[in-house]
């Protein structure tokens, strides 16, 4: 395999490698300008519109290695995916096209009239009343989404059928090592939530009763931190997918909400409130909360050196770090969101919005480290490189669409070129190439750059 070029091997991941699946798949970033595909557009035939033509793209997506990729397309009046080159059938409508993390595989919900199944990587499953969103393992390995026939709800796990409750599951996640699953339900309607903890057989179960009314899970898919009801009040628990028996308690509050935990786990932090005060919680450690309302999630500074959070109060915004003992950053914005941090921790990113009176549009922009970018229509996704020395974000303006790169004080040191959609750019390792999904007309391409 290392004998061959990134070419050879998109082409072979493109056509869904049969002959090959022996030999290792290259998962790598693809690192080189690509055309992955091109939708077939439409034609006329003497001034009248061919009805067999692809007439929609509702939806394209990439993975984040640039080597998987599905777009739905209507034709004919029905609607099929194409998955790294090739079809799947034609149903009357298609919901929830969800890719595995390698890219290499594909499950969605099918209808065909009425009548719903799940279709994963090509193959049709058992017509049910009711499904949801599919989930894959993060080694892709395995894949699992619930359905409901004859009232009851059960889980499919690589197309075995599991428990049949009354009740629908929900925050559902797998373990890192895709060896077991975590999920919240409850016994009958009314009933307090319970946290489980199983294998994929569902026999060797870890059960925590009155236990995950808000469950979240780590980035890197080895901690859970819950909610848990006792006699009144909340507490959180922290606890281990490999280890769910060993359980850490937080402290009793009055109520708890905004439950969040760190990419890896080690940390937890809530809003609390007891005795009619707010309180924000970090790791056992309380301080009051800062006047305002929270927007968007409560964000972990990396190296566990506490949390920064956005606030909202009558058209004043602000960025705060409540355990480094800085004053809360104070402007007059008319909104605020998605903060976020270098890895060092020491860069900060968040998007502002300010509206001019007369002014059509220009009011997002991105403020770094306290200073603010210039004026697009839309910003989203902030991020900086891994060396912390840029800030790359997407834009649309004008109706234009393009990704933009700036230095640490705001400004513009690069704008590339526009295209009709632009999909999340994502680094090399190195941290020397920038990359992402661009779709120009009927053409998917995987961009790369140089940062």
């Amino acid at each position: 395999m290392k004998a061959m070029s990134l070419t050879t091997v998109l082409a072979l991941c493109l056509t869904g490698c049969q002959k090959e699946s022996a030999k290792p798949q290259d998962l790598s970033l693809l690192t080189t300008t690509t055309t992955v595909a091109e939708i077939p557009g439409g034609s006329q035939q003497g001034g009248a519109w061919n009805a067999n033509a692809i007439r929609n793209v509702p939806q394209v997506e990439f993975n984040a290695t640039g080597r998987g990729f599905f777009y739905t397309a209507e034709q004919g009046g029905k609607f099929h995916v194409v998955h790294n080159g090739k079809r799947g059938n034609s149903y009357t409508n298609i919901l929830t096209p969800t890719l595995s993390p390698d890219g290499q595989r594909l499950a969605y919900q099918a209808y065909v009239e009425d009548k719903l199944r799940m279709v994963v990587d090509g193959k049709e499953g058992e017509v049910v009343d009711e499904l949801e969103i599919p989930f894959f393992s993060p080694d892709s390995r395995h894949v699992a989404y619930q359905a409901k026939t004859g009232g009851r709800w059960y889980f499919v796990v690589d197309g075995r059928s599991f428990p049949a409750y009354r009740t629908e599951h929900n925050q559902f996640g797998f373990s890192a090592d895709g060896t077991r699953m975590a999920f919240v339900d409850s016994l009958a309607e009314g009933a307090k939530p319970r946290l489980i903890v199983t294998d994929l057989d569902f026999k060797k179960q870890w059960i925590r009763e009155a236990t995950g009314t808000v469950m979240v899970i780590s980035e890197d898919k080895t901690r859970i931190a819950a909610t848990s009801d006792v006699q009144g009040k909340q507490r959180v628990i922290e606890l281990s997918l490999a280890k769910p028996d060993q359980v850490k308690e937080g402290a009793l509050y009055d109520s708890i909400k905004d439950l969040v935990i760190s990419p890896d786990g080690s940390s937890v932090a809530y809003v609390a409130e007891k005795g009619g005060t707010r309180l924000l919680v970090c790791n056992g450690q309380e301080k009051p909360f800062p006047v305002g309302k929270l927007v968007g999630q409560i964000v972990f500074r990396p190296g566990n050196t506490g949390v920064g959070l956005l606030t909202d109060s009558n058209g004043s915004c602000a960025f705060h770090e409540p355990f480094s003992g800085s004053e809360p950053d104070v402007r007059r914005y008319d909104e605020v969101g998605e903060l976020a941090y270098s890895k060092d921790g020491k860069g900060r990113v968040y998007l502002g919005r300010k509206v001019t009176p007369g002014v059509t549009g220009k009011s997002i922009f991105a403020v770094v480290n306290g200073k603010e970018g210039p004026r697009f229509d839309k910003v989203t996704g902030p991020t900086f490189s891994p060396d912390g020395k840029r800030v790359v974000y997407r834009v649309r303006h004008e109706g234009k669409r393009f990704v933009v790169v700036s230095d640490l004080d705001g400004k513009i040191i690069r704008q590339d070129p526009v295209h009709e959609m632009v999909f999340p750019p994502v680094f090399s390792p190195d941290g020397k190439l920038l990359a992402y999904g661009v779709k120009d007309g009927g053409k998917l391409v995987w961009n790369v750059e140089k940062l």
